[in-house]
């Protein structure tokens, strides 16, 4: 049997060094994984040390300018010193900019000008990217997790390319994108995060949503997970609250499970569901919706889907009120329980304007 050192000794650098620690985080090697995770509960500890560790492994590794093995462990020794005071919580959340700040003493002619981008890239409809911001290229076919410096995380979608400042203003959080991504964001109270492309700005303070803009393309595409986000043209300088409907030519506001087509020729933008609406992630596990029912009301069904996905949907309350449904639908995809629940009561349904409409009958 492998004897491995203590590492409940080890500091953030201490773990960068170590060759069963790199088995898991730069090879992914299935039996490392599992050890490490089965180390992280027996020593909670020492989990944020672990993870800080991990946190810099990953983003030493997919840097727009690789390091050798003697820059990057510079920079980690940089990066710790400036932080070493800090508690561990603080320190996982605040060394991306520090780490940035490192990265330019030691290689500052790298990060003052765009990092190069493939070839493949070359057609990018990014708009001109300031100098210190790094660009990021997505040119495999998988998709590229990444953390920007305030915490929130991106998957950048193949063919993709996304740039950023090293640090965030202290009043806005803007990126550029060409392509696609979903975005995962951590909310920052007054300070928005606005998403850029070729004809589109994308605000939120907190959330989560994907944006699809190509150049080969000539609509782009805005959907949310969860949340709420406006969607106005590019320039346009009006606060979110101006937006009213999608017919007002202004732009939108988007919830979850909906989502915009911006359609570049014509300037429109066509307010939707999205093709496969998902529960909205509840704040407790016990609020979980099972979707069984069991001589339930109609209009109690509605209800709870429209809680569950977080959409609207329109119906005559009065004309149902004698219609009941015994179901378990867990499992099935919101459409197809709409189909199912107005079969059973001899009603349809439309979606019009990302709301849900019901036309039913009299159950009696």
């Amino acid at each position: 049997m492998t004897t491995r050192p203590d590492y409940r000794t080890y500091e953030a650098e201490d773990f960068l060094a170590d060759s069963w620690f790199l088995a898991w985080v730069k090879r992914d090697r299935s039996d490392a994984r599992e050890w490490w995770r089965d180390w992280m509960e027996k020593h909670p500890a020492r989990r944020d040390t672990l993870l800080l560790a991990k946190d810099m492994a990953e983003a030493l590794r997919n840097r727009p300018v690789p390091l050798s093995a003697e820059q990057e462990k510079q920079e980690v020794q940089r990066i710790v010193a400036l932080t070493r005071h800090l508690p561990e919580e603080k320190r996982r959340r605040l060394w991306w900019p520090w780490a940035a700040a490192c990265v330019v003493l030691a290689m500052g002619v790298y990060l003052f000008r765009p990092a190069p981008v493939q070839p493949e890239f070359a057609g990018s409809v990014l708009k001109e990217v300031p100098a210190g911001w790094l660009t990021r290229a997505n040119g495999t076919d998988k998709l590229l997790k990444m953390r920007l410096p305030d915490g929130s995380q991106v998957t950048l979608y193949p063919k993709s390319t996304v740039a950023y400042p090293p640090g965030f203003a202290p009043e806005e959080r803007e990126i550029e994108l060409d392509g696609e991504a979903v975005f995962s964001v951590v909310h920052e109270g007054k300070r928005p995060f606005t998403v850029h492309t070729r004809s589109l700005k994308t605000r939120v303070l907190g959330t989560q949503f994907r944006v699809v803009s190509r150049a080969a393309d000539a609509k782009q595409v805005v959907s949310v997970i969860s949340g709420k986000v406006s969607v106005t043209k590019a320039g346009d300088t009006r606060e979110p609250g101006a937006v009213r409907s999608a017919g007002s030519g202004l732009g939108v506001v988007l919830t979850a499970n909906q989502q915009v087509t911006y359609d570049m020729a014509r300037t429109t933008f066509v307010k939707e569901l999205v093709r496969n609406p998902l529960p909205v992630r509840t704040a407790s596990a016990a609020a979980k919706e099972t979707f069984r029912f069991d001589e339930t009301p109609a209009a109690e069904v509605f209800e709870r889907l429209k809680k569950a996905y977080g959409v609207e949907i329109i119906y005559d309350a009065a004309t149902l009120r004698h219609c009941t449904l015994t179901a378990s639908l867990e499992g099935v995809p919101l459409y197809d329980q709409l189909s199912l629940l107005c079969a059973s009561i001899g009603a349809t349904y439309e979606v019009i304007d990302a709301r849900i409409v019901v036309t039913g009958r009299d159950c009696s």
